[in-house]
């Protein structure tokens, strides 16, 4: 059978366009993006928040968007008066790289930066609290939605000690953290039947005192550590790792995180939202936005944890780990 040379052009010109991808579907160099981060520059790394800025920068880079950082600085501020007073000066200084569109990173940034814009697009991600308790929703607005892996956290926990039987988590209070306390008391019996765990409660603790306390009276088989960040000792704030390291040595039972940076502190593993996915998420939904794309009011929800595991924690438990689940591990910390 003979085909044409229109033909050939035709089948040249489709397979060219496939190739190149969506990301070829429009120049988007001339188009500004500002990420508004609800963190302290200061703690940025500390946080995770650079792994999903470089997803984010990552995945930009393909269309010739280089974006701008900005930090809303509500780590540290009291109340709602005075993280409304920083999301104004934030709102301030985006709007005056006069963007096409704004991304914000975490809770404080989509409450008091995201949902008080109203003439541009906003793209919100890394947020552990639903959508509707932070303003939401917003006809400009849209946004990636973390998954929850506690119940995947704690099946794997099973398999690694099947004796085990109940959980509970030890914290740094927060609104957030108070509302998942009651949606897991809520869900404590379904959770159990998914992942063999009982969830029995979550100690809230401001200072190292409470800490301590918690730690060594803990009653049940497996911990597992929420928010370890801004806990106090003799009024400074401790680093989280050296706190997550002391919790490890002085436990009577495993520990396990929710959150990498807890595992780099010593937590036996975590099964986690990856940062950097959820950057490459928020940007691609930016870019079809900006493509000319409608904002959806159906959120994208991350779909695949990564299992970070601490090998050398598990030496100085005397765990043998067997090899399927190493093998799995996307980041296995030897040091």
């Amino acid at each position: 059978m003979k085909i044409s040379k229109l033909t050939c052009l035709i089948i040249s010109i489709v397979m060219l366009a496939l190739l190149a991808g969506p990301a070829a579907a429009a120049d988007l160099s001339a188009k500004k993006v500002v990420v508004v981060s609800g963190c302290a520059k200061a703690v940025n790394s500390a946080v995770g928040y650079n792994l999903v800025q470089d997803g984010i920068s990552d995945t930009f880079k393909a269309v010739g968007i280089t974006p701008v950082f900005l930090w809303a600085d509500m780590t540290y501020q009291p109340d709602d008066a005075a993280k409304t007073k920083a999301g104004d000066a934030a709102i301030a200084a985006a709007m005056a790289e006069k963007p096409d569109l704004i991304i914000t990173l975490d809770d404080d940034a989509l409450k008091f930066v995201g949902s008080r814009i109203e003439k541009i697009p906003v793209v919100f991600t890394w947020i552990f609290g639903a959508p509707n308790t932070l303003g939401m929703p917003k006809d400009n607005v849209t946004g990636i939605v973390r998954a929850s892996y506690a119940v995947d956290n704690w099946r794997l926990a099973k398999k690694l000690y099947p004796n085990m039987k109940t959980v509970a988590m030890i914290s740094k209070p927060s609104l957030v953290l108070e509302g998942a306390k009651k949606v897991l008391a809520a869900r404590a019996p379904f959770m159990e039947k998914d992942s063999g765990l009982l969830y029995k409660d979550m100690f809230m603790c401001e200072t190292f005192d409470d800490w301590q306390k918690a730690v060594k009276e803990f009653p049940y088989d497996l911990m597992y550590l929420g928010d370890t960040s801004r806990i106090t000792k003799d009024g400074k704030e401790m680093d989280r790792k050296e706190l997550c390291l002391w919790t490890v040595d002085n436990a009577k039972v495993p520990v396990i995180a929710a959150v990498e940076v807890d595992v780099e502190g010593g937590a036996l593993f975590s099964i986690v939202t990856s940062e950097n996915t959820t950057g490459k998420m928020a940007a691609e939904t930016a870019m079809g936005i900006l493509n000319g794309g409608e904002i959806s009011q159906v959120y994208q929800q991350t779909k695949k944890g990564k299992l970070v595991f601490n090998v050398k924690t598990a030496q100085k438990y005397k765990l043998e780990v067997p090899y399927e689940i190493l093998s799995s591990a996307d980041r296995v910390i030897e040091k």
